[in-house]
């Protein structure tokens, strides 16, 4: 057996159990299954945000880092370098153990960070020598608006990838080189409070003849040193295919306590459904009517929706009633003209079994005080979650949305939507200061704690495809289906598997099907129980929904029996 680590002339190798590493200088060589892989240079260029806030200061580093100390233990081994670029001291670390490598950099000096480029090696003259690779293809867990792009792309183009369905997404890739099964991992893992970046990029380049790679992020100036910062960290592992991988990112977060596991309960029999959501529902009336979809969120239309699906004898045990039942999106007051009575509507639905949730817009600022806004660059602007008096007027509206108080509307919970608005640029200031994925994930922290404070029942549906959110997800929602697709359960499906390895053993609403074509359609509506929570967006034929009264009835003995499923579970808990 090898030992854990060797060295030879200078060159470390780390004979791990599911990888191979050696370190040269400052360059690491990464194998899997005995294949090399990459040859990451270690510096990373970290460019500060200039004086005006429009762009950015470069940050050369033509020196080679100095290996100062290496450390090693039974199964583990530390490497150390430092180095000085032009704008910062950097000290970076490396740590190998038999399941995975986990390398940071810390950063000595004063400055607004706006991006970290990983193994970007050496940025004079604005170019990036970058590191070599070896893999022809990578896998990344986001696609982009409506699947335009697939989850898999070149090594040779550029990913940058902005999700507004898995949001936000797991930030890891999966290199395959060709040949090989084996994949090589790399994600990106911040500790808790400083998520401060939306993306995580693949970026490819070509100098003097050689292609090379680096990842990046984006903080935006949003990260200020004063001393010492420590930058996110990157985890790299080997797995047979990107699944496995993608476990191992999961599994990396809940171990290392970054990301909290959601505690294990029975959960109250309406949060399995069937559900009825109204949103296509809303869309077929609005084409037939010249009439705008947000503008038909009323008490007649769920009325009949919910009439309708008892006809085709359908028996869902939720209704979501989507946009737009407020009359404004920040204070969530239900429009008088709408819902004459929301507190009467839910009471006489739940006598009939038959829960209510209400769809919760994000970010939109609609109805609240502009002075108390934040301001994208590109001039839209939205809510700001860390305003003190934001914050008030969020627990007073899940008060009043979800507590059976008098004048309240005693919902049973909420689907959180376009968590993709949040706000981008440097000139984005937070009362906080927190930017990116931190920003939403505080705000929607303030969501959950407040509905379960008021009704620890209620359940929150949301679509954060990321361990670290895991806590405060009671049911992922797969999300829209692009209806100029022909793939619905194919493209769903896969959705569905890219949540349960971010959030294992969360529960899945398997949403809407686009209702495009009847054969797509109906593949998705026969299939969704097999996958998650059943969910029927419409039930009534017509422009706008291929669907008869068989195909309906069809679905109502798949929930039918779906629903025999679910009630003996809950009989074997009783």
């Amino acid at each position: 057996m090898k030992p854990f680590i060797t060295e030879e002339n200078g060159i470390y190798t780390v004979h791990a159990a599911k990888y191979t590493l050696t370190v040269d200088g400052h360059k690491l060589g990464v194998l899997a299954a005995n294949n090399p892989f990459a040859a990451l240079d270690i510096r990373c260029a970290v460019p500060m945000t200039n004086e005006t806030n429009d762009g950015e200061i470069p940050d050369a580093e033509p020196r080679i880092p100095t290996l100062v100390s290496v450390d090693t233990t039974p199964g583990n081994a530390v490497f150390v370098w430092e180095n000085e670029s032009s704008l910062w001291k950097k000290t970076y670390t490396l740590r190998c153990t038999y399941l995975h490598f986990t390398f940071h950099m810390t950063l000595h000096g004063h400055g607004r960070v706006d991006a970290v480029r990983y193994f970007a090696g050496d940025f004079s003259d604005g170019k990036q020598t970058g590191s070599d690779y070896e893999f022809s293809e990578g896998f990344t867990p986001c696609i982009s608006w409506y699947d335009h792009e697939d989850y898999t792309f070149k090594a040779s183009v550029d990913c940058h990838r902005w999700s507004v369905l898995m949001v936000p997404p797991m930030f890891c890739y999966a290199f395959r080189c060709e040949g090989i099964g084996t994949r090589l991992g790399l994600g990106l893992a911040a500790k808790r409070g400083e998520h401060n970046f939306h993306c995580f990029d693949y970026n490819v380049t070509l100098n003097t003849g050689r292609s090379s790679f680096w990842l990046e992020t984006d903080q935006a100036g949003h990260v200020t040193v004063d001393g010492d910062w420590e930058a996110p960290h990157i985890i790299g592992f080997t797995g047979e295919d990107q699944w496995d991988i993608l476990n191992q990112y999961s599994e990396y977060y809940f171990v290392s306590g970054i990301a909290k596991s959601k505690k294990t309960a029975i959960p109250p029999r309406f949060w399995h459904g069937p559900f009825l959501c109204g949103w296509i529902e809303q869309n077929i009336l609005g084409m037939e009517q010249h009439t705008a979809a947000c503008d038909l969120s009323t008490e007649a239309v769920y009325e009949e929706m919910i009439a309708n699906s008892r006809r085709f004898g359908l028996n869902p045990r939720a209704v979501i009633l989507d946009d737009k039942w407020q009359i404004h999106y920040a204070t969530d007051v239900a429009d008088p003209e709408k819902f004459p009575d929301l507190r009467a509507f839910v009471n006489r639905h739940r006598a009939e079994g038959l829960h209510t949730l209400l769809w919760f817009k994000l970010w939109d600022p609609e109805g609240w005080d502009p002075a108390l806004c934040v301001t994208a660059d590109n001039g839209e602007i939205c809510i700001d979650p860390s305003q003190p008096a934001f914050q008030d007027l969020l627990r007073e509206v899940i008060h009043r949305l979800l507590s059976s108080d008098e004048g309240c509307y005693d919902c049973d919970g909420f689907k959180l939507d376009y968590a993709f608005c949040n706000p981008i640029g440097r000139g984005v200031k937070s009362y906080s200061g927190k930017y990116g994925v931190e920003l939403l994930y505080d705000m929607m922290v303030d969501i959950y704690n407040a509905a379960k404070a008021v009704k620890p029942e209620a359940l929150v549906n949301c679509s954060p495809c990321h361990p670290y959110f895991a806590h405060i997800c009671d049911q992922a929602r797969l999300h829209d289906y692009e209806p100029k697709n022909r793939n619905c359960r194919t493209d769903l499906t896969m959705r569905a598997r890219l949540f349960s390895a971010a959030m294992p053993g969360v529960l899945l609403d398997t949403d809407n099907a686009g209702y495009n074509t009847r054969r797509d359609t109906m593949e998705w509506m026969l299939a969704q129980t097999q996958v998650g929570v059943p969910d029927l967006y419409a039930a009534r034929s017509g422009r706008g929904c291929p669907l008869d009264d068989a195909d309906f009835a069809a679905i109502a003995q798949v929930w039918d029996a779906y629903n025999a499923r679910i009630d003996a579970m809950y009989g074997e808990y009783e």
